[in-house]
């Protein structure tokens, strides 16, 4: 498959009119000029890294915990129409025999043949979070970070748990060694800690924050929380969920001047009505109500997971802090592969890399999507 006519976002520069070799499942050339071969012509549009959001729940109707049998399936072949090419599933809190339940059809997806784009393993968020900043999580299940019940969803999910979201001050450190020993990406969010507690977990090896601002302590000057934490450690990345909702254009910029696109990633923590008609459905256990892209707690308001797409945080991000295209693949792509050790692989565009990349046209909307070589979505 030959792309050209077409800007290219590389890590460093963009090739204005550029042309990029996909053979089999990887990019084989990628260069500057015009080729004779046949081709689809992109008539100047962009092609950036695909995108890679490392906390989604769901959307379409499905999420971890909501669908049929095939819900797994059913979100990776919707997914790719917002440019994401990998993914890591997120979960909610729930009772331990439900947990079972879910990872256990988890592990089965992930063993089995799958379409569409292309899901990294699992990113589990709750039970083991702060009641004070517990959010959409239903605080009667919540419990503290527990080794031996994270061994079971290790199995239960085949090994396919590759984060895990967990308030750091609920443990001693302990917890923390263990995810890293078990090369699950240990990341500190729903919590009320100090930024002085986050020193253990950060000296220990955590270097990811859920969702910055939402569902934890934050920027008081007399008790600074896990935000301060997060920002005064440049080398911690920082999810944001970058959907005009969640944090104000005012904070997102804040957070794009003080860490730098170098150390943060754009997610949508997108919730199983993301893509369907404004009404009544549930996360997890609980009910919550969908307007618009925002979504919130029936009981009380409270926000409840999101249901913006990929490429809309993306043109927000891009809207609201003025970033270049090449910090833009640095938020979407590069800094996220990195953090889970699959940069070598993908996440940036270059010769011999998997062909994982999205094209968007002049206003950044998708216009096609590829994962490993295969087309997953087209305008």
């Amino acid at each position: 498959m030959i792309l050209k006519n077409a800007k290219i976002v590389l890590e460093d520069e963009i090739l204005e009119n550029g042309y990029l070799i996909i053979h089999d499942n990887k990019i084989k050339a990628i260069g500057q000029g015009s080729v004779v071969e046949d081709g689809i012509d992109l008539k100047g549009k962009w092609i950036l890294p695909g995108f890679i959001d490392c906390h989604v729940h769901g959307g379409y109707g499905v999420d971890f915990e909501t669908g049929d049998q095939d819900r797994f399936q059913t979100f990776a072949k919707a997914v790719g129409q917002e440019g994401i090419t990998k993914y890591l599933q997120a979960s909610v809190t729930t009772d331990v025999v439900t947990m079972e339940k879910n990872f256990k059809a988890f592990g089965v997806y992930m063993n089995t043949k799958r379409e569409g784009s292309i899901c990294l393993g699992a990113h589990m968020e709750g039970p083991f979070i702060a009641v004070e900043k517990k959010g959409a999580h239903d605080e009667k299940l919540l419990i503290k970070p527990n080794i031996e019940l994270t061994n079971q969803v290790i199995e239960w999910s085949n090994h396919h748990l590759k984060m895990m979201t967990y308030a750091g001050d609920l443990q001693d450190g302990s917890f923390t060694k263990f995810l890293i020993e078990n090369k699950i990406e240990p990341s500190i969010g729903h919590t009320n800690m100090l930024a002085s507690e986050f020193e253990k977990d950060y000296l220990l090896g955590a270097k990811h924050v859920t969702h910055l601002f939402n569902g934890m302590s934050g920027i008081e000057h007399q008790r600074p929380g896990l935000v301060v934490g997060a920002i005064n450690h440049r080398d911690v990345l920082v999810e944001v969920i970058s959907d005009g909702i969640h944090l104000q254009p005012e904070i997102l910029r804040f957070i794009y001047q003080v860490k730098g696109a170098e150390n943060i990633c754009i997610i949508t923590d997108a919730m199983n009505a993301k893509g369907l008609a404004d009404g009544e459905y549930f996360l997890g256990q609980l009910p919550v109500i969908k307007t618009g892209m925002k979504v919130c707690l029936k009981s009380n308001g409270v926000l409840a997971g999101a249901g913006a797409t990929y490429d809309h945080n993306v043109r927000t991000m891009k809207k609201y802090t003025n970033a270049s295209m090449n910090e833009l693949i640095k938020m979407t792509s590069i800094n996220i592969a990195k953090q889970l050790n699959i940069f070598d692989q993908t996440g940036s565009l270059a010769p011999n890399k998997l062909a994982d990349l999205v094209v968007l046209d002049h206003d950044l909307n998708v216009e096609m999507t590829i994962a490993e070589g295969k087309i997953v979505y087209e305008k």
